[in-house]
């Protein structure tokens, strides 16, 4: 007994190693040529030249990296899955530009897509900018072929599509679908393709549960992140450390006029479980009906927390900065700074949230950290689900937390998102 334990021990050993060992990496190149095979392709020198070319050379857990150019016309469609382990991987070129994937979007086409549900699970989408499509991301799944799940997109740039940013399906109850991670991308314009859209494009349209949202840039649209799909639950959703700004201009972005609602993060299905905290809106909300942070859904069992977000400069004095508005279930607002915040806070069970000068360190800069005078020092309440602050520092730095997505005098070694900005 004890041999054969050691024998099935080796040979799962060595399969892993055998799967391990057949990762491979393949190029696409505007210049190379889909003549060369998958073969020759896994040569920097004899490239693929188109990224559906390079796709088909995958097998799960492969890397496809994408060089420097403007692919036209061409789609990321249904890449092979990879595991927990060992994701399949479609990237730039680390030692050169950013590769550009336009899709033909006035004819549908997306720039990521998967179309198999279940089986698109387990892959990483980085370093690209994606513009000109009908979604930049699509996820579909349904009951038949399951849903997408862990899907990861990083560094990436998304902007002027036709419809909806990023649209995922998740089921109509259970909770399936999701687990996907969105970091450090940059998304802006998102729906300028099909202006006046009565409900307003959302930009990340049903995140999917468990999905984490974080360190990423929302600018010049109408809706950042929409906790949504008609008909279905999600749940347990985190948005983090994202900077929303300009969100809501249509006085000045006027391909939103005619759009109804305008907000950085609603929640509109049920569910709960969502915790949004450490994020920076600013500088927008040119209508009465933007809510920097809205809850509009949930049942009874339902919890949602609201933490240490420092919202500021909302244009519209009808506006609200966190407005939760159903009296089912149970929302937490704490520790929040709505500075200038329209008629800053409705609803929910608030606790240490200020609205008066919080003291920043140069709101006209785009930099809210607090000065020493701050009224927001130490005057939030200790969350244990809120660690760190914006940067990744710890909380606290004194006796209790402060309120905001800043706290005093913490260091770090992350940086804010570059494109933090008062353009």
């Amino acid at each position: 007994m004890f041999r054969l334990i050691i024998g099935i021990c080796i040979l799962a050993g060595t399969l892993l190693l055998t799967v391990s060992a057949r990762a491979g990496t393949y190029y696409v190149a505007a210049t190379g040529s889909d003549a060369n095979t998958c073969a020759k392709a896994q040569t920097s020198s004899t490239p693929k030249k188109t990224i559906p070319a390079g796709v088909q050379c995958l097998a799960g857990g492969d890397t496809l990296i994408v060089k420097a150019g403007t692919y036209l016309n061409q789609q990321i469609k249904n890449p092979p899955p990879g595991n927990s382990s060992s994701y399949t991987t479609i990237k730039a070129d680390p030692a050169g530009a950013r590769p550009v994937l336009v899709p033909n979007g006035v004819n549908g086409q997306q720039g990521f897509y998967c179309d198999k549900g279940a089986a698109c699970r387990y892959i990483e989408l980085r370093g690209f900018e994606i513009t000109k499509a009908y979604n930049s991301v699509k996820l579909f799944g349904s009951s038949t072929v399951g849903y997408p799940h862990h899907v990861r997109f990083i560094n990436n740039i998304m902007h002027d599509t036709i419809h909806t940013n990023v649209f995922i399906v998740t089921s109509d109850t259970g909770f399936q679908g999701g687990d996907h991670l969105f970091q450090s991308n940059i998304f802006y314009r998102t729906g300028v393709g099909n202006p006046g859209y009565a409900p307003g494009h959302n930009t990340i349209y049903n995140p999917g549960n468990r999905t984490i949202i974080e360190n990423n840039t929302f600018r010049n649209l109408a809706h950042g992140v929409g906790i949504w799909h008609s008909g279905k639950s999600i749940q347990n959703v985190i948005v983090r450390r994202n900077v929303f700004y300009d969100i809501g201009r249509s006085n000045t972005d006027t391909w939103q006029k005619g759009n109804g609602t305008f907000s950085a993060v609603h929640v509109s299905s049920p569910g709960g479980g969502h915790r949004i905290y450490n994020n920076v809106i600013y500088r927008s909300g040119d209508q009465s009906t933007f809510g920097g942070i809205r809850v509009g859904a949930a049942n009874g069992s339902d919890i949602n927390h609201i933490y240490n977000n420092t919202i500021y400069d909302i244009k519209n004095a009808g506006a609200w900065a966190i407005r939760i508005g159903t009296t089912t279930g149970t929302h937490y607002v704490k520790n929040n700074i709505a500075y200038l915040g329209g008629r800053t806070f409705h609803g929910g069970l608030q606790s240490n949230n200020l609205t008066t000068n919080p003291s920043f360190k140069s709101a006209a800069g785009a930099d809210f950290r607090l000065l020493s005078n701050s009224a927001a020092i130490n005057k939030g309440v200790i969350l244990s689900q809120v660690p760190t602050d914006f940067t990744g520092a710890r909380r606290p730095t004194g006796s209790s937390h402060d309120m905001g997505a800043y706290e005093y005098g913490a260091s770090s070694t992350l940086s804010p998102p570059a494109s933090l900005s008062v353009q």
